[in-house]
């Protein structure tokens, strides 16, 4: 059998075959920085122009190292990416890589490596085979190849679908983004299903954010368990309750007090307010799906899922 082409051994796939959708424009787009008002969003815009001139190219400043960065709303598991180029300078992109991962590390930087793009003519689209990596963070970086040179992407395109195994019922609530997950799981399951798959359990901030919830509950797509888990958890010496996704407890909203509050500490919601339940009840569960980057999350130890301790 003859060896595999060295472009194809690097990830590259000069013709795009997929009937998964390009999931970029969901995202949020960033980058080390910006000259020239080639603004990171411009890679998502759906516009392939590779004219710098009519606007729908990024430009970062001159200097040794750059990035740029796209935030999914979820993770996805990614098959391709396609990177069209500028139509002149062209070799400024070469050797840059295609970076995929969850961690916001080095502003994902640190994340494994999907392909090497070995260069793309001036003004040419390619895609690179990621092989349904697992991820919410693309990032294509260029780390001093050129010293005075500077990045310059006119689109990138980011085919995948949903890696989360549940269906879940999708909403916007007080302009955060929510998930009702419909898999009953118990509580710490719930917590790790979510930052695996989306951010945190739930949080809820004030009485508007409240009654939002519970309009979202009162019309998903599937019937729920009677309550669903939230982001609820009690100190286990003492009555002190916490969000795990780190906000504070300015707001409350409780419906009785129960037994369980003795005994238990994991909290959920219903149509009428928050109750506190056996942490091993199977409920469905609902998942905050942005990120949050200035807020420190509680982190969470399982004996069960060492690999999910350090969240």
């Amino acid at each position: 059998m003859a060896p595999a082409h060295p472009l194809y051994r690097l990830g590259v796939c000069f013709q795009h075959a997929t009937s998964l959708p390009n999931i970029a424009p969901s995202g949020t787009a960033t980058q080390s920085s910006t000259a020239s008002g080639g603004y990171a969003s411009t890679a998502i815009d759906g516009n392939r122009d590779s004219y710098f001139e009519d606007g729908s190219c990024t430009h970062t400043e001159f200097g040794p190292s750059h990035w740029w960065s796209l935030l999914l709303p979820a993770v996805y598991r990614i098959e391709s990416v396609s990177i069209t180029n500028r139509d002149i300078l062209a070799e400024r992109i070469n050797n840059a890589m295609i970076l995929i991962g969850n961690s916001l590390e080095n502003n994902g930087n640190n994340n494994p490596r999907c392909a090497v793009i070995p260069s793309i003519p001036a003004g040419a689209t390619r895609s690179f085979n990621c092989g349904g990596m697992i991820g919410r963070l693309v990032n294509v970086v260029l780390n001093g190849t050129d010293p005075g040179g500077a990045l310059t992407l006119c689109e990138v395109q980011v085919f995948g679908e949903l890696a989360a195994p549940s269906p879940s019922f999708r909403a916007v609530v007080m302009g955060r983004g929510i998930a009702v997950v419909e898999s009953k799981l118990c509580w710490s399951d719930a917590l790790l299903y979510c930052r695996e798959f989306y951010w945190d359990l739930l949080s809820i901030r004030s009485e508007e954010e409240q009654r939002e919830v519970e309009t979202v509950l009162r019309t998903a797509s599937f019937p729920l368990t009677d309550h669903v888990w939230l982001g609820l958890r009690r100190y286990l010496m003492g009555g002190t309750w916490f969000w795990m996704s780190g906000d504070s407890m300015n707001y409350t909203n409780w419906e009785t007090t129960s037994v369980w509050q003795i005994t238990s500490p994991c909290g959920s919601i219903d149509t009428s307010g928050w109750t506190d339940l056996p942490c091993q009840a199977q409920l469905y569960f609902i998942c905050f799906t942005d990120i949050q980057r200035d807020i420190k999350r509680v982190t969470y130890f399982s004996t069960t899922r060492p690999d999910q301790t350090q969240l």
